[in-house]
Formats: structure tokens, C-alpha cells, sequence
């Protein structure tokens, strides 16, 4: 689907910034792009300090199309695809298992048939780690000794809170327990890293080998003791099968746009896609194929 394809003027698309005008820097561009359409100076140059490949902001179409006409005209490059034309490569197709046929690779899914793609049809290959920060709930713990109200030093130079009696006390008590709960939450949070590969096919199709659901048999004797080296083994594999395939691992570098949480894909929740990546993933690829002049 091409960018802003059906598009009305007012619908917000994602005004995105492929790279400045050759030699210049990005507060000239700032002031080119905020003079020669409806864009604000100011705002422009604050989103220019992103480094490209960037989303500006979220526009009208109309005012998408004034500020890539000043940037284009001026040598640089951009593209504005809209929240439609993102969720129009449809979803994330999980691999169960695969193998190499002659015919290709054969994905077997989570959810759908067995398909061969031509590994010729590998356009993009989308790596990323995503971190995933929970805390245990905290266990029920008695106030220790020390922290009773009817100790002597909570009323001490070191607990001055400028008010006396059973009030300041328990301020105190308050503070030295909520202290002591910050840092055993601190203390108990667990970070989980899921690896994933997304494997964006000519067709608009987005296979993804999910780190948490993916054995890694094809790697043979190539398979490593952890997610993070396997996964980086399946990206040189699919590199191999498709020499010309882009590779792309710049999720971390990326900053997610407001209103990038409204995608909608089928099987979202069934996945339980992360809505930043899922868009990043899908964005990116109509970014290349903007750039390569391959847009559906």
C-alpha cells in the first residue's frame, strides 16, 4: 500500500525524516521546513534534534505533504505513512518451526498453514531485545525494633522534622519504612529480555521467529546456550539465504511517536505483541521500501 494512499487532508499521518538536505544542518532545515509550510519553526527544531532515520511529529496529511515538498526541494528525504497504511502489513506471523527445502524455507506457524517463502522474497530482517521490568509483590514484613515509635531516637537531632510528639514519630517511622520498601522493590525487580526476529517477505507479509516460542532446530550444530546468541545466528542465516536483505537492529535507538499505542493488528493480544516494536517493525519496512521505490 503506498503511503497516504486514500487519505483525506486532515487524517494524522507520521510525518518521518529520512535524512537532511546534503550540508546542512538541522536548525537550517528547521527553518526551511517552518517557512515553507504550516509547520511551526520552533517545533521543528526541536524534532530535528532526533537523529534521522526519525518520526517528526503526527500531522494532518495536508500539512505532511507542505513539509516534504520544502524538505525534497531542498535534498532531503522523508516519507509520511499513515496509522492505516502501518497496520495494513497486517500481522505478526509466528514461526513454530522451520527447515530448507529446495523450494525455499518452509515456516510451519503458531496460527496459520505451512508456507515456503522464496528466499529471494526476504526484504527486511527487523532484530531486537526487548526488556520487560515486573516486581514481585511484596511480602508482608514486621517493623524491626529499631523503628518503634516508642524508640527513644526517632525523637533525636537526626529525625528533626520540625513537629513534636506521637506525630513527628510516626513521620519518621513512615519515611525509614517507605525507604526500606523502595529499595526491597528495587531490590526484587525482575528484567526479563525476549529476542525476536522480524522477517518482513516482498508481499508485506511480517514472519517473526519469537525467542520464547522458537526452538532453533534449523541452526543444527550452530545452536547456542542462549536466546541472544541464536537469535543473532538466525538473522546471519537469513542474511546468508538473501544477501541483499537489510538488516536492521536500530529498535533501541528509535523513540516511539505519541499515539503509536492505537495500532491495531490482528492476533495483537493473542501474541502479545509489543505495541513500540510492532510499529517500529512495520514502519521501518515501508521506510526502505519508500527509499528502495518498492512501496505497495
Amino acid at each position: 500500500m503506498a503511503s497516504g494512499a486514500g487519505q483525506s487532508c486532515s487524517d494524522p499521518v507520521f510525518l518521518s525524516l529520512i535524512s537532511l538536505p546534503e550540508g546542512m544542518s538541522a536548525e537550517e532545515a528547521a527553518e526551511i521546513v517552518g517557512r515553507e509550510s504550516s509547520l511551526d519553526t520552533r517545533t521543528m527544531r526541536y524534532a530535528l534534534k532526533k537523529t534521522p532515520p526519525c518520526i517528526i511529529s503526527r500531522v494532518p496529511a495536508v500539512v505532511a505533504r507542505e513539509a516534504l515538498a520544502a524538505l525534497k526541494a531542498h535534498g532531503g528525504d522523508g516519507f509520511a505513512p499513515s496509522m492505516a497504511d502501518i497496520e495494513s502489513l497486517g500481522p505478526t506471523l509466528k514461526i513454530k518451526d522451520m527447515r530448507l527445502e529446495s523450494g525455499g524455507v518452509v515456516f510451519d506457524l503458531w496460527r496459520g498453514p505451512t508456507i515456503t517463502l522464496v528466499t529471494t522474497d526476504i526484504d527486511f530482517l527487523i532484530r531486537v531485545h526487548l526488556s520487560d521490568a515486573s516486581t514481585a509483590p511484596p511480602q508482608f514484613q514486621t517493623l524491626p525494633s529499631s523503628l518503634s515509635y516508642t524508640n527513644p531516637t526517632l525523637f533525636s537531632s537526626s529525625y528533626s522534622w520540625g513537629m513534636g510528639g506521637a506525630y513527628g514519630a510516626s513521620l519518621a517511622v513512615y519515611a525509614t519504612v517507605a525507604a526500606n520498601y523502595v529499595a526491597y522493590r528495587e531490590s526484587d525487580r525482575i528484567t526479563t529480555i525476549s529476542h525476536k526476529l522480524d522477517i518482513h517477505a516482498k508481499d508485506g507479509r511480517v514472519f517473526q521467529v519469537d525467542g520464547d516460542k522458537f526452538g532453533y532446530r534449523i541452526l543444527g550444530d550452530q545452536r547456542g546456550h542462549s536466546d541472544n546468541v541464536n537469535i543473532d545466528h538466525m538473522c546471519e542465516l537469513f542474511a546468508h539465504l538473501n544477501p541483499e536483505a537489510v538488516v536492521d537492529p536500530y529498535f533501541s535507538f528509535w523513540k516511539p511517536p505519541p499515539g503509536y499505542k492505537l495500532i491495531k493488528i490482528p492476533m495483537m493480544k493473542i501474541n502479545k505483541d509489543d505495541p513500540a516494536f510492532a510499529f517500529y517493525s512495520r514502519w521501518s519496512a515501508l521506510m526502505y521500501r519508500h527509499v528502495m521505490g518498492t512501496g505497495h
